[in-house]
């Protein structure tokens, strides 16, 4: 992982970065959020840690600044086609949003939307 050499977190205490708790939604982890935010913020590699973080199924830890449960949600929108703002720099439809499920080139419309254009 050589990202990692250049994260803007990379001579913080790793203990900010995993709040002692697994509850999302608990004022703890909402603190230690809020402390690593400006962190990720600022970090030249905040999208190759959240890409690690996701592509690793990473559970637990604040990775880019994002919880194992807007991990989660992020992992269920990509499988349904739905591109994630940071995460993801693929190629997508530009009709419908939906990322292809193969290389393609940035601009080309997804087959259904191709289907539909033919067809109007």
């Amino acid at each position: 992982m050589s990202w990692q050499s250049h994260a803007a977190c990379r001579d913080t205490d790793p203990e900010l970065f995993f709040p002692p708790t697994d509850d999302d939604t608990s004022l703890i982890a909402a603190r230690h959020k809020m402390a690593v935010a400006p962190i990720c913020s600022r970090c030249p590699v905040a999208t190759d840690c959240l890409r690690w973080a996701l592509d690793t199924g990473q559970e637990h830890g604040l990775w880019a600044a994002t919880t194992p449960t807007d991990r989660r949600a992020i992992r269920r929108a990509r499988s349904a086609g739905v591109p994630d703002v940071l995460a993801d720099t693929d190629p997508m439809c530009p009709a419908c949003s939906l990322l292809f499920p193969m290389p393609a080139v940035d601009g080309d419309l997804c087959a259904r939307c191709t289907e539909r254009w033919e067809a109007a």
